[in-house]
């Protein structure tokens, strides 16, 4: 999965693990050399090499001499830890640089990838779940990742230097005892690293679910504000949250602990191999010099091996997590873009035909049963029922947010299933009973239904619903900003803009689902004359409670548990259909009731 975001870094890869190399080979070698060559040269423990003599007689007198290999050791270990200061920089750099550009381009490919996944995804998965994926399991792999990179790269490359130097003083100094014990007890600590890593795989899938669960949590309390302080359930909310922080946070500790495990095992290991070394090396009059290379260079060994320790435990994580993130990637779009789309002939008409229509949600509960009627281009057709009925759902299958277990969907004689989603979306304007606004200006909340229209378009459409009416009251007019989700416009006003973004798209079909829904009487009257307006030579589709707001239509369609009941005229239905005519009788009767509670 990470691999093909790479291509764009792999010099950078490539610049980290060269840098990488030379800090390792400052480490795990230059180190234990400096130790055992150039320390007992300097303390006058041992003469100076011949070459290194005779070289330096040329530079200075032979009084000098040991002044001068002084000096040069002194600058000796000031650059060899430069060097390995700044190739440790530059791996930690180039390869950080790498792993939070691959994270990028993954986290775009996340978030655009949950914008193409259909409707029926989204309704299994809580939007807290979806955003700790976009958000908190990016973030983590971020960091997981950039630490594995440096640490794979410098730590192996550490500890096959030291092994490298342990090998040349086993040979150098008939030590190979020491060194092949020291490599045996080393591998104790594989298994102890492979138990904890399991240990860890299994508690970090609990704990990603429980990290979901808590932003979860916060976002539905954050959506539903005024529910719960008009029902008092701030303790309520309180109580949920806090259980799943305190679940979260056991599993946060245990995986801690067992992390923390792993340090102080492969240090025990490693004093075992140091002191082994130690009485093999006193049995067999090893120096002071050469055992403190020794030392030095084991410790080049298990430090490393001890990184890597963790590192493997990183990987567990990051396994983990990658699985979570692949569950969105590779999930299976139920709506997915034709292999050998069509295009609707232009103009387009926006005739509709459902062919044997059979829907569930959940694949088992039918809401829709056999559905079957033609509405020819033009017509404007109301949809009422009851609650539950199957009216919301019939739009939505005009509008491919589902596909249907049975039979299909046509517009102008084609398949919805045959049209992309930029052909279909093009030809349907939606007007919802909960207008979604973006964090923009009013202008362009309307230039959403047709991108690019210049101002004097999208002023028509907002006096034509009825914007300019509250956006001319403002200093900055349709320049005005919006906060999240259209904050500080009411409902009435925000269900004016989505209107407004409606008539300006200008599409052939056009669906009206509770449209007026959150308008006064007075305003839903201005707005109905423009509705009317709209209706005109289009193919319209009306959901309404109130049946004022369905008389410009000239069909009406009943629907009853998932069926379509009756269909007709508003007198046809009024006369033959018991189940429509005391729909709109109580209707009257609410109406009734509300405007004497008015006068009073």
């Amino acid at each position: 999965m990470i691999g093909r975001y790479l291509p764009p870094y792999r010099w950078a890869v490539v610049g980290g693990i060269v840098a990488g190399i030379i800090a390792a080979a400052a480490s795990g070698f230059g180190l234990p050399v400096i130790v055992q060559k150039v320390c007992p040269v300097v303390f006058g423990e041992v003469p100076a090499p011949e070459w290194l003599v005779n070289w330096i007689s040329g530079w200075v007198s032979v009084e000098d001499i040991h002044t001068a290999t002084l000096i040069g050791a002194a600058v000796i270990i000031p650059i060899i830890m430069m060097l390995r200061g700044l190739a440790t920089y530059f791996n930690s750099y180039l390869l950080t640089y790498a792993g939070v550009g691959m994270l990028r381009g993954l986290r775009n490919d996340l978030f655009s990838r949950l914008q193409w996944l259909s409707f029926s995804y989204h309704d299994r998965k809580s939007r807290g779940e979806l955003m700790t994926c976009v958000i908190q399991y990016t973030q983590n792999l971020q960091q997981q990742l950039v630490q594995v990179l440096n640490d794979l790269v410098v730590q192996p490359l550490t500890l096959v230097a030291a092994v490298a130097y342990l090998v040349y003083a086993a040979l150098t100094n008939n030590q190979s005892a020491i060194l092949l014990g020291n490599l045996i007890i080393s591998c104790l600590c594989i298994p102890v690293v492979r138990w904890i890593g399991k240990s860890v795989l299994k508690k970090m899938r609990s704990a990603l679910m429980g990290m979901s669960a808590i932003t979860a949590n916060v976002e539905e309390s954050l959506g539903a504000q005024r529910e719960i302080r008009s029902f008092n359930l701030e303790k309520r909310q309180e109580e949920i949250l806090g259980n799943s922080i305190s679940y979260y946070n056991k599993l946060l500790v245990r995986i801690a602990a067992w992390q923390s495990a792993i340090s102080p095992a492969i240090e025990f290991v490693s004093a075992l191999a140091l002191a082994y070394a130690l009485y093999r090396g006193c049995g067999d009059g090893l120096s002071l010099e050469d055992f403190t290379a020794i030392a030095t260079a084991f410790y080049f060994c298990y430090d490393p091996i001890k990184r890597l320790g963790t590192v493997s435990n990183q990987c567990q994580v990051m396994r983990v997590i990658i699985s979570q993130i692949n569950g969105v990637l590779y999930a299976v779009d139920e709506t997915p873009e034709p292999s050998e789309p069509e295009k609707l002939p232009e103009p387009v008409a926006g005739a509709i035909d459902f062919e044997h229509v059979t829907f569930a949600y959940d694949g088992e509960n039918t809401v829709l049963q056999d559905i079957n009627v033609h509405v020819p281009a033009g017509d404007v057709v109301a949809l009422v029922g009851p609650s539950g009925s199957g009216k919301t759902t019939f739009i939505n299958l005009i509008c491919r947010f589902y596909d249907p277990q049975e039979g299909c969907v046509k517009i102008d004689g084609i398949d919805v299933r045959n049209l992309t989603r930029a052909e279909r979306t093009k030809n349907i304007g939606l007007v919802s009973q909960f207008a979604a606004l973006f964090r923009d200006t009013i202008a362009e909340n309307i230039r959403v239904g047709r991108p690019g229209a210049d101002d004097a378009a999208v002023r028509r459409a907002g006096d034509m619903a009825c914007v300019s009416e509250f956006a001319d009251m403002k200093p900055e007019g349709y320049e005005l900003m919006l906060a999240e989700g259209g904050g500080g416009l009411s409902g009435g006003q925000r269900q004016r803009v989505s209107i407004a973004r409606a008539i300006l798209k200008d599409a052939p079909i056009l669906i009206l689902d509770e449209a007026t829904s959150a308008l006064d009487m007075r305003s839903e009257a201005i707005i109905q004359k423009a509705l009317d307006e709209m209706a005109e030579n289009r193919t319209t589709f009306i959901i309404a409670h109130r049946f004022s707001t369905i008389r410009m239509a000239k069909r009406i369609l009943v629907f009853e548990a998932g069926r379509i009941v009756a269909d007709g005229t508003h007198e046809h239905l009024y006369e033959n259909c018991m189940l429509y005519k005391s729909l709109y009788d109580e209707q009257v009767r609410s109406e009734a009731q509300d405007s004497k509670e008015t006068q009073i």
